[in-house]
C-alpha cells in the first residue's frame, strides 16, 4: 500500500483529491491531509509518505518552499504539483527542487488517474529494483566471481543461453567489467614441454588447472583483471586499464609472474596472446579470438613468449600456412586422401627455417587438439597413444627427419581412417530488423545481448547479427551504443540537470567511468561538460 499526503488550503480540492483515491485507486491510501506547506512539514516528520499532492500558492508556507526543504531531506518522496494557468513560472521554478510531474486545476478526473498510474509505476520499478539489489547483496563474494567467470566464458564462446541467464545477474551485480578499454589475454600450458618431462596424456588437465590457479591468485593480488576458463581449457583474462599502454603494461607484468610461478612450481613453461583492444563488453568475443589465433604463434617458436598480433606481417603469413595446412588436413581426412594429407604436414614443415623436436611436438599436439572433437572423437585410446608416438619422437632426436616426420604423421592418418543449413526465412529480413530496432528503443536502459534480442525475434544470434548488419551497414551492438548516447544527450540537456550517475544508468550503464569513456568517443566531449554546454535549452517534461 502506498501513501499520500494531500496539501491544499481548500478543503473542497482535498476532499475531492481524497474520494477519487479512494474509490479509484486500492493501492494508495491517505495517509493525511494539510491545509499549507508548513503543516505538511510537521507532519512529514513523523509520516512517512511516497506521494505528495500540493498546491504552489498556500499562506504560512508555500508549495515551492515545502518542495524546496523536501528535496533537502533523505529519501525523499515524489512530488506532484497542482497549479492554475496564471501559476505556471512558479511551478516551472519547482524544476530547481526536482519536481518533475504537475497537473493543472481544475483537476480532471483522467488526468489524475493517469498521474497516479504512473507514479504507481515508477514505485513499482523502483520497489522490484531495490529487492533485486537486496538479493544481490547476499550473494557472496566467491559466488559474484563464479558468476561473472562463467558469463565471460560465455561471451567469449558466443553461448546465447548462458549469455542470455547470467547478463542480468551481472548487471543487477554491477560489476565493472569494461570501464574505458579492456582486451582478453590467453595463456595456455606449453604441451611440448609436458610430453619432454613425461607428463602422461590424461594429467595435461591437472596442469592446467594449476596454472588457472595460480593466475586468478596472483591476477588479484595485483588487481590485474579477470580470470576465467575458455572452452578450450585456455586460462584467459580480462585486463582492463586507463589506456591501451597501461593495459599492455598490465598484461606483460602478470604474464611474467604468471611464468616464472609456473617454471619454479612445475618446471612447465607458458606461452600467451593478447587479443584486440575492445571498449565494449559483446566485443570481447572478438579479442578472444585474435588472443586464441595469435597464441598459434608459438607453433612456429622454440622458446615460450608473450605473442601480440599488433604487428602482423610476419604473423599474419605465418598463421596463413597454418589455417591452410589445417584446412587441407581436414578435407583429406573425411576424403582419405593420404597423399593430400602428406602433401599438407609436408608444407607446413618445409616453411619453417628447420625442423627440431620441438616443432613436430608442437604441430603435433596442436593437431591432435583440433581433431579432436572431430574425427579422433571417436577413437577411444588414440589421443594417448599419438601423445606418446610424439614422445618417442623427442626421445630420438637422431631419427629426425621429413621422411621421419610424415613416417609420425602417416600413423596418424592410418589410425584416423579406420574408422549446417542456413537459418529459415520465415519473415522478410527487413521486417525482423525493424522489430528489433523498436525493442531497442524501448529497452536500451536494460541488459541487452544478442541472444536476448535474437529469443525476442524466435530467431538464432548468428541469423539475427548477419541480417542485422547486411540491413543497417552496422553492429547491433553499435546501433545500441547510439541509441544510449542519443538519449544519454536528450537526458543531458534536461533541466533541473540530471546527476550524470543517474543518466548513466538511465541507459543502460553500470559503470560510470565507461559511459563517460563511450560519450565522449560519441559527442567529442565529457557527458558534464556537454550538460554544461546545452543546460539553457531545457524544457518541462510533461507527466
Amino acid at each position: 500500500m502506498y501513501k499520500v499526503l494531500l496539501v491544499d488550503d481548500e478543503p473542497l480540492v482535498r476532499e475531492y483529491l481524497r474520494l477519487h483515491i479512494a474509490s479509484n485507486h486500492p493501492d494508495w491510501e491517505v495517509a493525511g491531509e494539510a491545509m499549507d506547506g508548513q503543516e505538511a512539514w510537521d507532519m512529514l516528520q513523523d509520516v512517512r509518505v511516497h506521494l505528495v499532492i500540493t498546491d504552489i500558492k498556500m499562506p504560512v508556507v508555500d508549495g515551492l518552499e515545502l518542495c524546496r526543504r523536501l528535496s533537502q531531506s533523505e529519501n525523499p518522496p515524489i512530488i506532484l504539483i497542482l497549479s492554475g494557468f496564471d501559476e505556471f513560472s512558479l511551478a516551472r521554478d519547482a524544476l530547481r527542487f526536482g519536481v518533475q510531474n504537475y497537473l493543472l486545476k481544475p483537476v480532471v478526473h483522467d488526468e489524475l488517474a493517469e498521474a497516479l498510474a504512473k507514479v504507481t509505476a515508477q514505485l513499482d520499478r523502483k520497489f522490484h529494483e531495490e529487492l533485486a539489489a537486496l538479493a544481490m547483496g547476499k550473494v557472496s563474494k566467491e559466488s559474484q566471481t563464479q558468476v561473472v567467470r562463467q558469463f565471460l566464458k560465455s561471451l567469449v564462446s558466443d553461448d546465447s543461453v548462458e549469455i542470455k541467464a547470467l547478463y542480468p545477474l551481472v548487471f543487477r551485480l554491477k560489476v565493472q567489467l569494461i570501464e574505458t578499454e579492456g582486451l582478453i589475454m590467453v595463456l595456455d600450458l606449453d604441451e611440448d614441454r609436458l610430453a619432454q618431462k613425461g607428463i602422461p596424456y590424461g594429467d595435461i588437465s591437472v596442469f592446467r588447472f594449476i596454472l588457472n590457479q595460480m593466475t586468478g591468485e596472483l591476477s588479484e593480488a595485483s588487481g590485474s583483471g579477470f580470470v576465467f576458463l575458455d572452452e578450450d581449457q585456455h586460462t584467459c583474462v580480462l585486463v582492463t586499464g586507463e589506456d591501451k599502454n597501461d593495459i599492455e603494461h598490465k598484461c606483460r607484468s602478470l604474464y611474467g609472474k604468471v611464468s616464472s610461478a609456473m617454471l619454479a612450481n612445475t618446471g612447465i613453461t607458458v606461452s600467451g596472446a593478447l587479443g584486440t583492444f575492445e571498449s565494449e563488453l559483446f566485443h570481447l568475443q572478438y579479442s578472444h579470438a585474435k588472443a586464441t589465433e595469435t597464441l598459434n604463434h608459438r607453433l612456429f617458436m622454440e622458446e615460450p613468449s608473450l605473442f601480440n598480433g599488433w604487428n602482423e606481417d610476419v604473423q599474419l603469413q605465418r598463421l596463413a600456412i597454418l589455417e591452410q595446412t589445417l584446412s587441407s588436413l581436414q578435407f583429406a581426412i573425411p576424403d582419405r586422401n593420404e597423399a593430400a594429407f602428406l602433401m599438407a604436414v609436408k608444407r607446413f614443415f618445409e616453411s619453417l627455417p628447420h625442423i627440431s623436436s620441438v616443432h613436430v611436438m608442437k604441430f603435433g599436439l596442436y593437431l591432435l587438439r583440433q581433431l579432436a572433437n572431430g574425427p579422433l572423437e571417436r577413437q577411444g585410446g588414440f589421443l594417448e597413444s599419438a601423445y606418446h608416438h610424439l614422445q618417442q619422437m623427442h626421445r630420438n632426436p637422431s631419427e629426425l627427419s621429413i621422411q621421419a616426420v610424415l613416417g609420425l604423421f602417416q600413423e596418424i592418418f592410418h589410425r584416423l581412417t579406420k574408422g549446417g543449413k542456413e537459418e529459415p526465412v520465415h519473415e522478410n529480413e527487413q521486417d525482423i530488423v525493424s522489430r528489433v530496432r523498436t525493442y531497442i528503443y524501448s529497452h536500451y536502459a536494460e541488459p541487452l545481448s544478442l541472444a536476448l534480442l535474437a529469443e525476442k525475434m524466435g530467431i538464432s544470434p548468428g541469423y539475427l547479427s548477419s541480417i542485422f548488419h547486411k540491413t543497417m551497414q552496422e553492429s547491433y551492438i553499435k546501433f545500441l551504443t547510439r541509441v544510449r548516447m542519443e538519449q544519454a544527450a536528450k537526458l543531458l540537456k534536461a533541466n533541473p540537470p540530471v546527476k550524470v550517475y543517474d543518466v548513466s544508468e538511465k541507459v543502460g550503464y553500470v559503470s560510470v567511468k565507461h559511459f563517460s569513456h563511450v560519450f565522449k568517443q560519441f559527442h567529442h566531449m565529457p557527458p558534464g561538460e556537454y550538460q554544461e554546454k546545452h543546460l539553457s535549452a531545457a524544457e518541462w517534461p510533461a507527466l
